[in-house]
């Protein structure tokens, strides 16, 4: 995974031959400066383990430094990388290999949690300890000057690249961070969407419904004879012709007990009328 996001990041810090010549042009690194250090690779590599005991008793000192260190095998694996290094910065090569080293050594830095803040203050204490530990093994004060001269620009071209790594990385959070969001508000764009055709679909239905319901209500003109109701447009009209019009109401006629009655007494009424003067044409 680490190899795969460096990867990316290389690309996008534009690493290639011409830009490490460029950036050893910037901090005015030449190849006097690589051979200078290369010279002195025995002078550090007798006192490797002082400057690496020196360096971590001091860095360590820092309490958040300390939290960041951690347990005994994460202490021996620092421990390690630094002693490779210390010795990477004598060794007078510094083409692809070496800044693609840089580069992943930042990358790390910026996934453990170790801010520039606490970066810078190591690079100041190693600057320091291996200035001391030149001027020891080194017995030239002028060969110790311009020694120390080709560090100090070695370690600021060190210092570019990782600050390179930072920056792409926190750039690529942030590139992600953006489409995550820009993925959310999508989602969102879309389901408010489909809510608002559903929306829209039941403000429909309910249109459509209300059209079909007409409703009863307020003064009904009526009529006290015959039950007839005046309309809007001043017409008379059945009672159930005019219900089923405004209504959802259906009418079945039939007779209740007292129409009954009164219809069979209207009907036998005039049967036996019409009996009586069936018998009086007769009697005639």
């Amino acid at each position: 995974m680490i190899r795969i996001v460096s990867d990316a990041i290389f690309s996008k810090i534009c690493v290639t031959e011409s830009e490490i010549a460029r950036r050893k042009q910037l901090v005015q690194f030449g190849s006097g400066d690589m051979a200078l250090l290369a010279g002195c690779r025995p002078c550090i590599e007798r006192q490797l383990e002082e400057i690496v005991a020196e360096f971590f008793a001091v860095v360590g000192s820092d309490h958040e430094v300390a939290a960041l260190i951690g347990d005994g095998d994460t202490f021996q694996h620092l421990h390690a990388t630094q002693r490779n290094y210390i010795l990477e910065l004598f060794d007078g090569a510094t083409g692809l290999a070496y800044v693609t080293n840089r580069l992943r050594i930042g990358l790390l830095h910026q996934q453990v949690g170790v801010q520039p803040k606490l970066y810078l203050s190591a690079m100041r204490v190693l600057k320091e300890i291996l200035f001391r530990a030149l001027e020891k093994g080194i017995d030239e004060p002028e060969r110790v000057v311009a020694t120390c001269r080709a560090l100090d620009k070695l370690l600021y071209f060190d210092i570019t690249l990782v600050f390179d790594t930072y920056t792409h990385s926190l750039l690529s959070e942030v590139e992600s961070a953006r489409d995550r969001l820009a993925g959310y508000a999508a989602d969102l764009e879309a389901q408010v969407e489909e809510r608002t055709r559903q929306l829209e679909g039941k403000v429909s239905e309910l249109e459509r419904a209300l059209a079909l319901v007409k409703r009863l209500e307020g003064v009904i003109p009526i009529c006290g004879i015959c039950k007839k109701i005046r309309n809007d447009h001043e017409s008379w009209q059945q009672l159930e012709l005019y219900i089923s019009e405004h209504s959802e109401a259906l009418f079945s006629h039939g007779l209740c007990p007292d129409c009954y009655q009164k219809e069979m007494n209207q009907l036998k009424a005039f049967k036996e009328a019409k009996t009586n003067r069936k018998v009086e044409k007769e009697g005639k």
